[in-house]
């Protein structure tokens, strides 16, 4: 089978540790690369993303690295696959990197959302051992997170690209749609906060263009071994 290794999104608060990972295991449940690691045995590896500030993308990168390395070295021959939301997908596109330098062949990378929101790394081209890229992004008509740049967009000659575009939140394009609050409605918009405020996707749209996305990517999923 596969080694399958994914990068989550941002999220839990800005202290690492303990308590952090336990509320981001409740958010990220069932995000989108947690869902494809999750069925993947043991040549599967889930990473979860950073905290707020960014802190913990360098760990889940060299541990993404250091795990590929292992099952090699175990002899696991099988193809590399790799995928990644938010930051996440950022570290995605870093790991593919360093395994370039190892002359290690990335079959397929599936990306949600890659943003470029980090100091230390660089994500912006994708590297030539990674043979095909399916990049999921958020539509600008849906005015979520305008403040995100995003990654990962340009590839080497000889890498296959896709970019598919939806109209719900980022939240929703990594699997983890806004859910109503006490007072609120499926018909509100959603408010994303400081910076950058109201979207114009409501919670209904983000639930169901969030389903969307991964019934878009399923199959994708099942022709390269995700899954």
């Amino acid at each position: 089978m596969a080694i399958i290794v994914g990068i989550d999104g941002t999220g839990g608060g800005t202290i690492p540790g303990r308590a952090r990972d336990a509320r981001y295991d409740v958010a990220f449940q069932n995000s989108f690369v947690r869902r494809i690691t999750r069925s993947g045995g043991p040549n599967s590896a889930y990473f979860r993303g950073p905290v707020t500030l960014g802190g913990g993308l360098m760990d889940a990168i060299d541990g993404a690295v250091r795990f590929i390395g292992e099952r090699r070295k175990q002899g696991v021959q099988e193809p590399v696959l790799l995928t990644g939301y938010s930051r996440g997908a950022a570290g995605a596109v870093v790991v593919a990197k360093r395994l370039s330098r190892k002359n290690v062949e990335v079959q397929a990378m599936l990306l949600f959302d890659c943003v470029d929101r980090h100091l230390f790394i660089d994500a912006e081209v994708i590297p030539a051992n990674v043979k095909d890229v399916l990049h999921i992004r958020r539509h600008p008509a849906a005015k979520s997170r305008e403040s995100f740049g995003n990654d990962g967009t340009l590839v080497n000659r000889g890498t296959r690209y896709q970019e598919q575009f939806f109209v719900c939140t980022h939240g929703g394009v990594g699997g983890t749609p806004w859910i109503p609050e006490r007072g609120q409605k499926g018909t509100d918009l959603i408010d994303e906060g400081f910076p950058d405020g109201m979207t114009a996707v409501s919670f209904d749209q983000d639930a169901r263009v969030s389903g969307q996305v991964w019934e878009t990517v399923r199959p994708y999923l099942i022709l390269n071994g995700f899954v």
